[in-house]
């Protein structure tokens, strides 16, 4: 036997049903803080982007650096 169940929720809908919080406020004063770091002076902006993708690249630079022979520690063929 099989049941299918069609449910028309908009996504605050859902949110709310599930219990979970109510972030927009969170959202748009990052998103605010966001655009004002990237409006200001040059190398204030390359800095901001450096520091924003550095902390999502961490977790690759171990592979990339076993990828390039930089990690030192490779098993020999």
């Amino acid at each position: 036997m099989k049941f299918n169940v069609e449910v028309d929720l908009t996504p605050e809908e859902l949110r709310r049903f599930m219990g979970l919080p109510d972030v927009q406020g969170f959202q748009q004063h990052m998103l605010e803080r966001f655009t004002e770091n990237l409006q200001a002076s040059q190398d204030q902006r390359e800095e901001f982007v450096k520091n924003m993708f550095a902390g999502a690249m961490a977790p690759w630079q171990g592979f990339f650096s076993l990828l390039s022979g930089a990690g030192g520690n490779r098993p020999d063929r």
